[in-house]
């Protein structure tokens, strides 16, 4: 969205040279990079023909690993997977004891690791060219401006797998290039990482994890959306840890784990000077609350598990103390506990579970927020199937009773089940900082839960809603299924977000507001042939919040892919959303905003 008075508009003959020259140059880039991929694709299909055979990534640190059917690296410790969590207290579940946070409990086999240290790597540079009309740029009701967009993304995949290190890197930073509006060209930085070194085996290792990502600022977009929208609409977010720590095992008594995270992280507007979509608004009817933020936390833990001496029974005792360095709402702030976990597994598929414990938090808003109490839960976990996982608890933390689901189940051969929910006090900030800490990463490098293998949707990279600084109850749930045939896979996805401030930072303008949102999506991949695929999708989404009317938000699109040859593919695809209020054009543009988005374009692999 863009209120600031635009430019004057290019000379339509000028307009026209731009585009043409455009074109040119990107049909040009296309043939120089097709050439080299048809002239592969007329051998045999082997690397001795001139073709450069497809090499399969190695494992990631857990996540959905080829061939196996363990969800998310759980219980499936070894060589090519790493540890499924961070830290012991990972933001987003109450408690650890329903699922091992780390592997490292596992006894350290010495035979092993005196063999030939393995070094299994994968190194997939790429290059994308996408030319992208979009006659909407803005997203807004009004005054529409369009644009021929280039979009080349560079990209670099990287999997190791060694008896020292490993690890799963995947970057590919989008350049977008406008031909008619040259004030919105930017570069968008996306990527994802997430090592595990072992310094000394079976006692001492490094973690370390990295995220970037882009959001609309005042949201009404859709789940895991590609960002549409002006640069003064868009926040860029980065989110960095690393984690050395101790693990010893007591022979089969138990398990001692101690360690230190520090976590980075920094969100602000792509472009920071620019004006507020909303700034002609007086503040209580402005559609977002945000101030950039950055923050440094330290968070230094201990944990004892029981062994396989106690049977049927399992404990866990954690120390945890975290402190913040930063500004505003992060001045000062602090989160401490202490809690004590117990499983007992009546029979191989049912365990109730119980934890008890204390909490202290901190955070400098206005006015302050200082919680100290007891925290506690109770709750089972239910193992129906060794590739199936469901973790349910009812407890008091953060200073509010609340329920936490997380599991997944398959159904036959063909079906997986995924449902979570959880409810977290936080700020969109910490959200980023703790995603690190709940997910891993599959082979390609994208994001899943650590416990079901869910793909998960960052919270930063999710456009339904704006995006609000202040600290606020935070309530996420939802329930998927996909079903695979033999060339088709269909997906369908009903979500559920709720924002309640609770306090706002200091100097905040814009006081928070309440934000919800209901989305559904469905998804259809179709396997034309062993070269072509059809991806048909469509999702609704229904916004309300305390500033503005309720919003509805309908996208539908297709796309069709081709392999060009082993390393090339071709992509065409149509793209139409249409929002007819909310957050994100209450106000300022009322009306209805509707963007077509068409986009061709290649990928060379190499």
């Amino acid at each position: 969205m863009r209120t600031e008075p635009r430019l004057q508009a290019e000379p339509p003959a000028g307009a026209a040279l731009r585009r043409a020259a455009v074109l040119g140059g990107f049909v040009l880039a296309c043939h120089t990079l097709v050439q080299p991929g048809l002239a592969q694709s007329l051998g045999d299909g082997t690397a001795g023909s001139g073709g450069a055979a497809p090499v399969a990534p190695a494992p990631g640190i857990g996540g959905i690993l080829p061939g196996g059917s363990g969800p998310g690296g759980f219980g499936t410790w070894g060589p090519a997977t790493g540890p499924v969590g961070l830290a012991p207290d990972a933001g987003s579940r109450p408690g650890t004891i329903g699922f091992p946070f780390s592997a490292f409990d596992q006894p350290w086999d010495p035979a092993q690791a005196a063999g030939e240290p393995t070094r299994a790597v994968n190194i997939q540079p790429s290059v994308a060219v996408d030319l992208i009309y979009n006659d909407n740029i803005d997203a807004t009701a009004r005054n529409k401006r369009d644009d021929l967009i280039v979009r080349i993304t560079p990209a670099v995949l990287i999997n190791l797998d060694s008896t020292r290190f490993q690890g799963t890197f995947s970057y590919a930073p989008q350049v977008e290039i406008y031909t008619q509006n040259s004030g919105e060209n930017r570069v968008n930085q996306r990527f994802n990482a997430q090592g595990l070194a072992t310094v000394v085996p079976g006692l001492f290792f490094v973690d370390a994890r990295g995220s970037a990502n882009v959001q609309t600022l005042s949201g009404g977009g859709g789940l895991d959306e590609d960002t549409s929208s002006s640069r003064d609409n868009l926040v860029q977010t980065y989110s960095f840890s690393v984690s050395p720590f101790a693990v010893y095992r007591f022979g089969s008594t138990a398990t001692a784990r101690a360690g230190y995270v520090m976590t980075y992280v920094n969100q602000d507007k792509v472009d920071s000077n620019s004006t507020d979509p909303f700034s002609q608004l007086p503040p209580d009817q402005r559609q977002f609350s945000f101030t950039p933020s950055e923050y440094t936390s330290h968070q230094f833990y201990g944990v004892v598990r029981t062994g396989e001496d106690f049977g049927k029974f399992a404990a866990q005792g954690t120390l945890s103390g975290t402190t913040f360095d930063g500004g505003g709402l992060y001045d000062g702030a602090y989160r401490n506990i202490a809690l004590l976990e117990t499983r007992y597994a009546v029979t191989p598929t049912i365990a109730p579970l119980a934890e008890l414990g204390y909490e202290t938090q901190r955070f400098n808003t206005v006015p302050t927020t200082d919680i100290s109490g007891i925290v506690w839960a109770l709750g089972v976990r239910l193992t129906p199937t060794p590739e199936s996982v469901i973790i349910a608890k009812y407890g008091r933390r953060d200073g509010f009773n609340s329920f936490y689901l997380n599991g997944t189940m398959t159904v036959g051969a063909r079906t997986r089940l995924f449902a979570n929910y959880s409810e977290r006090l936080t700020t969109s900030a910490l959200e980023a900082g703790d995603l690190l800490s709940s997910t891993t990463l599959d082979p390609l490098g994208n994001p899943v839960d650590a416990m079901t293998g869910q793909p998960v949707v960052p919270s930063f990279a999710n456009s339904t809603l704006g995006i609000q600084s202040g600290l606020a109850r935070v309530k996420t749930g939802s329930v998927s299924a996909s079903q695979s045939w033999l060339r088709d896979t269909f997906s369908l996805t009903l979500s559920h977000t709720e924002r309640v401030p609770v306090a706002d930072a200091p100097g905040t303008v814009t006081p928070g507001f309440r934000q919800e949102s209901w989305s559904i999506g469905l998804s259809w991949n179709h396997d034309l042939s062993e070269r072509a695929r059809l991806t048909s999708f469509g999702s609704y989404s229904r916004t309300s919040s305390d500033t503005a009317d309720d919003g509805n938000t309908y996208t539908a699109g297709t796309a069709l892919t081709y392999l060009l040859s082993p390393t090339l593919v071709g992509s065409l695809s149509y793209r139409l959303r249409i929002n007819d209020g909310g957050s994100s054009t209450g106000g300022v543009d009322d009306g209805q905003v509707t963007q077509n988005i068409i986009t061709a374009g290649v990928r060379q692999s190499f």
